[in-house]
């Protein structure tokens, strides 16, 4: 029998000792090589920032500085970039491919806001596992949102606003969950908006505002429930709210004016009782204000103007004691204008003109705070309540019966030059009013 004891056994104690010797020599060459790694990476890195040119003017005066300390730099404690943050033009940075981001593993935010950055996003960016915040917004970035975003399964933040964006929603994004904020605005994207949206369940920012989408709002918007604002106007958007909206209890500001929704506001949006704006102007919305809406007590902004709602003025309305901004003009109202409404002692903004109310204008004693007011346009008989004289803006024209001076700071242009009669002011710019309805419904 072979023993396997190196003492015993002088072949292998030879054998033995050798194998020691090669792993004592393989651990002194390794270990400095090892503890030399993070200097090479971060050396790696600094060469990617340098040669970007960015910080030219600040290297001209500081060329022996640890790139840790270059201005929008932040290192961790190995010295590997974690953050780079350059805004308002401050630096040279003009086009995202002009920097390496593959030697940038450990980025976890790039914020790029108000500078001059021309170009596309560089696939580069997809690489970097770690990232969580990408901020491009207001600048010149034109081509796609690319698809390999859906990789930054980190990403927590993006923000593209105020660019030249130009693609498709990729529905890929749906695979962000750990996305809170999302800002699409002020591009030139387009078609509707994917249903994988809603899976992100985290997101409390959506906004989608002035772009080009078109199509429905798709139902699974009701799975966002950690939604907080949810802001699309100034698109082509079509349809009716989907019910799922009233999903979204925690929704303080939904803004939907200047598309093209049609169909009445669901009752179900009396559920989002965290709502404090509500804006669905400049649509097609039609049928009466649901009274549901009498139980959103936060809302401070209720802008419904400029669509097709019609029947009795809704004196439930009142209850919502918080308003400070309600603006229901250029719509087909009828009724008479409720006492309730001089129980909104915050409001400081009150637009109903171009609607069919009739009756008188009532006594609204308590709204001390109203510094606009227009109820022109409409078939309001009797005397105006001489405190409404007070209100810094008011205009009451367009109301045949309506006695008392007029008191309105809104004086024609043409009228001041003496080319139209005064009293013919009222008469044609209801006409005006009424005839701009009508294209708009054509």
């Amino acid at each position: 029998m072979i023993h396997l004891n190196p003492v015993s056994n002088p072949v292998v104690g030879l054998h033995v000792r050798k194998l020691m010797t090669a792993v004592a020599t393989w651990i002194l060459i390794a270990l400095p090589l090892s503890r030399s790694c993070p200097a090479l990476a971060t050396g790696t890195e600094a060469d990617a920032l340098r040669r970007t040119g960015w910080w030219l003017d600040f290297l001209t005066s500081h060329t022996s500085a640890s790139h840790c300390t270059w201005p929008g730099i932040s290192c961790d404690d190995s010295g590997s970039v974690i953050e780079i943050n350059i805004q308002r033009g401050v630096y040279h940075a003009t086009n995202l491919s002009d920097m390496d981001f593959s030697v940038l593993r450990n980025l976890a935010s790039l914020w790029f806001y108000d500078n001059y950055l021309h170009g596309i996003i560089p696939l580069q960016i997809c690489a970097l596992p770690k990232l969580r915040h990408l901020k491009l917004s207001r600048n010149y970035l034109t081509g796609e949102l690319p698809i390999c975003l859906r990789n930054l399964t980190m990403l927590e933040v993006i923000d593209i606003q105020s660019n030249n964006i130009s693609s498709r929603i990729p529905p890929e994004l749906g695979n962000l969950k750990k996305l809170w904020y999302l800002d699409l605005s002020f591009n030139l994207l387009r078609g509707p908006i994917p249903p994988t949206l809603g899976k992100l369940t985290n997101l409390a920012y959506l906004s989608m505002q002035g772009n080009e989408f078109s199509g429905s709002i798709p139902s699974a918007i009701g799975n966002l429930k950690s939604l907080i604002e949810l802001r699309l106007r100034s698109n082509s958007f079509i349809g009716h709210i989907p019910l799922e909206i009233g999903k979204l209890t925690n929704l303080a500001y939904l803004s939907m004016e200047a598309n093209e929704f049609n169909g009445s506001i669901p009752s179900a949006i009396g559920n989002s009782k965290s709502l404090i704006e509500l804006s669905l102007r400049s649509n097609s919305f039609s049928g009466p204000i649901p009274s549901s809406l009498a139980h959103l007590t936060s809302l401070r902004v209720l802008d419904l103007g400029n669509n097709e709602f019609d029947g009795a003025f809704p004196s439930k309305l009142g209850n919502l004691k918080s308003l400070t901004h309600l603006d229901l003009s250029s719509n087909y109202f009828s009724g008479k204008i409720p006492l309730e409404l001089g129980s909104l002692v915050m409001l400081n903004y009150l637009d109903l003109h171009n609607n069919s109310l009739h009756g008188s204008i009532p006594n609204f004693k308590k709204l001390f705070s109203l510094e606009f007011i227009d109820l022109s346009c409409n078939h309001l008989t009797r005397e105006i309540p001489i405190n409404l004289f007070n209100v810094r803006e008011r205009d009451f024209h367009g109301n045949e019966g309506l006695g008392g001076t007029d008191g309105s700071r809104r004086t024609s242009t043409v009228a001041l030059m003496g080319l139209i009669p005064l009293m013919a002011i009222p008469v044609i710019s209801c006409l005006v009013l009424a005839y701009g309805f009508i294209l708009r419904l054509r």
